[in-house]
């Protein structure tokens, strides 16, 4: 499409010019048939003689062109005519099914071309690179590929275990890109140094949860954003040790000592100088120094005296800061003649009899972490480090029931699978916290359940792993003897059980932790809400109640389990019966019929006379119902009467 195009403007811009070439011609040196003539007259009241050619036909003398021009420009009007005049007339027109078929055969073909360009990405190694313009002098390192909860702080803390950062910048989604289902982010992480971007490149791409490449060198700041801890301890001074110059020593140091043996420990002792990390006081202890140098001892005892308040030259009075300690070295450096950037990295004694110096290592980032800082954080491979370790206390708080919570949890584990055994210690220690709450105890459970059984899938070594599954096990007995809603501990024992099933089909629990486990949590199954054989039966109460709450269609019969299961069956004689299923026996003695009660199937004469006593005896009734009835109504006329006649 996008070469149709192009020649379609090519071949208006050549029509156009071709017009503008064709105007050039018709106009210069094509003679038009329709001329108008031009006759000179006379001049009126001129002394001069008349003009002899007056009244003649003015013929203008013709422009002189340089040929060379003309004939330039007849070819490139020729060469620029527009080709559909020569074409020649018997010439078979392209229909627009013929266009339609030779389009859709180059749709053919890019769409091909394509499919070839994504097979080939698909093949490619995981660590593509953003910019592949080879430049050699690159420190920024393009990660693609991950997980939206990822930030840039968490970044800092996997790259900056190789070097110092000198730029970390996630590209998080913008404008209509909010809205869109993106599940990964991209970002961007620069080293200070080209080697530590290597380093960090070769050990990073191998990871399954980012892709890191190579991406477009940026401009390094003066100072890095990162510095990881281990390189920090070069340019930091020691902790303070209370001897003169803060001189660390192996041996401990009493307050009381004699001076005599303070002069043996300080000769033993060890000064290391350090540069001040604040650009304001290292300028100001620089420009003190080039001062003394100049003015000599008397310009210091000066700045002294009148600088005495000044918190900002504490270090000429305090000879135990990291700041004086440099003040004095730079001092003897200079006067020793070296230069102010570059100095004796050897080891010496500034006073007779005194402790060794060291001199201070200049912090120069642009040249790389040294190597064995690296090999040192490789040897602790086994361990997590101090901010991975904070990392991972935070995902366990913030863990949840949902897959996605527990999913990352358990890739942060897989991921840090050098160091598992720290990982499982972890979460080991979070299910021994009583004072979480019930769904977080079931979200640890559920956590560590995947991660030993990715573990055992992945082939990754687990020490220990039953001692850590019955440790596990006692901490949540423990922590079920706490809980005093009925229904939240059936629910709690019901899942807590569906991961024991779990762990025992992978293989992982000994058949003791399986037993303790069905104690602590299948007892309460059969005896919760005080329900016994002899408790009067009451209707609607659940057959098996907690029984049938502890059973699920994810169990796995295996012959097993089938045994184990047998071995604990309930009881029959905690089946709660329905008052429907008995009869009480004192109602079945008053409805029980006797023997002698059967006789109404064949009547006899006795029988016949009761019948008819018990007719004329409500027939008497009758009667007697009637004359009562007469007699209150004519009391009832009476008292009427009586009432009218107290009226009048």
């Amino acid at each position: 499409m996008l070469k149709r195009e192009y020649e379609r403007k090519k071949r208006e811009e050549q029509e156009a010019t071709a017009h503008v070439f064709q105007e050039f011609i018709d106009t210069f040196q094509n003679v038009s048939t329709n001329s108008k003539t031009f006759i000179k007259s006379g001049v009126l009241y001129s002394d001069k003689k008349q003009i002899d050619n007056v009244n003649e036909v003015y013929h203008p003398k013709p422009l002189m062109r340089h040929p060379v021009a003309v004939k330039n420009a007849l070819e490139c009007a020729t060469m620029l005519k527009d080709p559909k005049a020569n074409r020649n007339k018997n010439e078979k027109r392209i229909s627009n099914l013929e266009l339609l078929k030779e389009e859709l055969k180059q749709r053919h073909s890019e769409k091909d071309e394509r499919e070839r360009l994504k097979e080939q990405i698909a093949m490619s190694s995981p660590a593509i690179s953003y910019f592949d313009g080879g430049d050699p002098q690159s420190t920024n390192l393009f990660v693609a590929n991950l997980n939206t909860s990822v930030t840039e702080s968490v970044l800092m803390e996997e790259f900056g275990v190789f070097g110092s950062l000198a730029s970390v910048k996630i590209m998080w989604p913008r404008g209509e890109d909010k809205f869109k289902n993106c599940h990964t982010n991209c970002g961007f992480v620069a080293y200070m140094s080209r080697r530590d971007a290597e380093r960090a490149l070769n050990h990073m791409k191998h990871r399954t949860d980012m892709r890191v490449g190579w991406g477009k060198s940026v401009d390094l700041p003066p100072h890095p954003i990162y510095i990881p801890q281990e390189l920090l301890k070069l340019y930091l001074p020691p902790p303070q040790s209370g001897l003169p110059f803060n001189a660390q020593t192996n041996m401990q140091v009493d307050v009381n000592v004699v001076d005599e043996d303070l002069n043996e420990i300080l000769a033993d002792s060890v000064i290391k100088v350090t540069i001040p990390l604040n650009k304001k006081i290292l300028t100001l202890v620089n420009r003190m120094v080039e001062f003394v140098v100049k003015e000599g001892p008397l310009f210091e005892a000066i700045i002294m005296n009148t600088e005495m308040g000044n918190p900002d030259f504490n270090f000429l009075f305090d000879n135990k800061s990291p700041i004086h300690v440099y003040y004095r070295w730079k001092l003897f450096s200079i006067l020793h003649g070296e230069s102010t950037k570059h100095w004796s990295m050897k080891p010496f004694r500034m006073f007779k009899g005194g402790s060794i110096w060291i001199p201070p290592v200049a912090p120069d980032f642009t040249q790389g972490m040294p190597e064995c800082l690296i090999v040192k954080s490789k040897n602790d491979a086994s361990k997590l480090s101090d901010n991975q370790c904070e990392r991972f206390i935070d995902i366990i708080q913030n863990l949840s029931l949902k897959r996605s919570a527990i999913a990352d949890a358990m890739v942060f584990c897989i991921n840090h699978s050098s160091a598992i055994d720290d990982a499982l210690s972890i979460i080991t220690e979070s299910l021994s916290d009583m004072n979480t709450k019930i769904t977080d105890k079931v979200a640890r459970m559920y956590l560590l359940s995947d991660v030993l059984s990715n573990c055992v899938r992945k082939g990754i070594k687990v020490n220990n792993i039953h001692s850590i599954l019955d440790n596990s096990i006692e901490h949540l007995h423990v922590y079920s003897e706490q809980i005093n809603n009925e229904v939240g501990k059936d629910d709690f024992f019901n899942k807590l059980m569906r991961v024991i099933r779990q762990l025992d089909i992978t293989g992982m629990l000994s058949e003791d932790t399986i037993k303790r486990a069905e104690l602590y949590f299948n007892k309460n199954y059969s005896t919760t809400d005080g329900n016994s054989s002899g408790d009067e039966p009451l209707d609607g109460v659940k057959l098996l109640k907690h029984s049938l709450k502890g059973s699920s269609e994810e169990i796995v019969l295996t012959p097993a389990y089938l045994k184990r299961k047998q071995m604990t069956m309930i009881p029959k004689e905690y089946f709660v019966p329905s008052k429907w299923d008995t009869l009480d026996p004192d109602e079945v003695e008053s409805q029980a019929i006797l023997s002698s009660q059967l006789n109404y199937l064949n009547p006899s004469s006795n029988e016949i006379e009761l019948k008819k006593r018990e007719e004329k005896s409500k027939l008497k009734r009758k009667k007697d119902f009637e004359i009562d009835d007469s007699e209150n109504k004519k009391h009832v006329t009476k008292i009427r009467n009586k009432h009218k006649k107290s009226k009048k």
